[in-house]
């Protein structure tokens, strides 16, 4: 049977390269908590590619995860999965997002989507015998649509880091390497578009703060997490109610974490152990005129933040 009670979802929105992968394993240690990682991507392109789950296996041979699709479909049409995918990208992308937040009502049209996303989340629940879900897929546009879900409780961390940051972590790019968890080559991005889609990306999950209200919605920065990792899961803990002090101390005394079952995100979800990294080499590796470049078009969002 289906868990009957709201279905309490950890949503973790905001930009990429910004630590959403190591929250969403942080707060996976705790035993109540299932960090599943890109939740969205899972239906999107991670089962049809076969892609590796963080437990090391593809995601077809994860214990996990074969049993919650198995479960999820059990009843259904074979192209229960593509109908599904074309459902998120209705529902999850940037232009309905503007429509939700504009007030237009949805009605009857996001039911499909409304009834296989919750039977997803409690299969998962079920599957893993826990209690909350961290989905960290970001997009601000998810969470709008998760929100409008009967039955689905959900808390949104909006994840800040500074934009500079994460603009010199795209300059580089990688090869394809499935198994190290680069599913396809990430190619360079310039500094231009970092800011652009940074600058948006942040202000719409800001929008989405207002719109779902503030007490659902924490700001978190990813410096102050991986500098003062005590004082921030403390803070996670009260706002999500949950006891969060013992993973907050292990990573403060620089004790590595275990990824779970995470799907997507960065490829460190790969490492059997991972330590938290405040990694600002940006300071002295980023040229001058590339941070100037960034500031330029972010530095209000940067200012807005903190960071300048």
């Amino acid at each position: 049977m289906m868990p009957s009670q709201s279905t309490r979802i950890v949503y973790i929105a905001g930009y990429g390269r910004s630590g959403s992968t190591i929250l969403d394993i942080a707060l996976g240690q705790h035993p109540a908590v299932i960090g599943a990682g890109e939740v969205t991507s899972l239906t999107r392109h991670v089962w049809r590619n076969n892609e590796y789950c963080a437990c090391g296996h593809p995601i077809r041979d994860c214990s996990f995860w074969s049993t919650v699709l198995q479960e999820w479909s059990k009843g259904w049409d074979s192209t229960l999965m593509s109908e599904y995918g074309a459902l998120q990208r209705k529902f999850e992308g940037l232009p309905m997002f503007i429509k939700i937040l504009c007030g237009v009502g949805l009605g009857k049209q996001l039911a499909p989507y409304a009834l296989h996303t919750k039977r997803l989340f409690d299969t998962m629940l079920l599957a893993s015998d826990a209690q909350m879900i961290v989905d960290s897929s970001k997009l601000p546009g998810r969470a709008m649509a998760l929100a409008q879900i009967p039955g689905i409780d959900m808390r949104v961390i909006h994840l800040v880091r500074d934009g500079r940051g994460v603009a010199w972590s795209l300059l580089k790019g990688y090869e394809r390497d499935a198994k190290s968890g680069l599913q396809k080559e990430i190619k360079p991005r310039s500094v231009f578009r970092t800011a652009l889609r940074w600058s948006i990306v942040n202000l719409a999950v800001e929008y989405l703060s207002r719109k779902l209200g503030r007490q659902k919605v924490m700001r978190v920065r990813y410096e102050d997490f991986a500098s003062h990792p005590v004082a921030l899961m403390q803070q996670i803990g009260a706002f999500l109610e949950l006891d969060l002090s013992h993973i907050g101390s292990s990573l403060q005394d620089g004790h590595p974490i275990a990824p779970g079952h995470q799907v997507a995100g960065n490829r460190l979800r790969m490492d059997a152990s991972i330590a938290l990294n405040k990694d600002e080499s940006w300071r002295t590796r980023m040229p001058a005129e590339q941070q100037v470049s960034f500031e330029r078009l972010g530095g209000w969002m940067l200012k807005r933040y903190g960071y300048l």
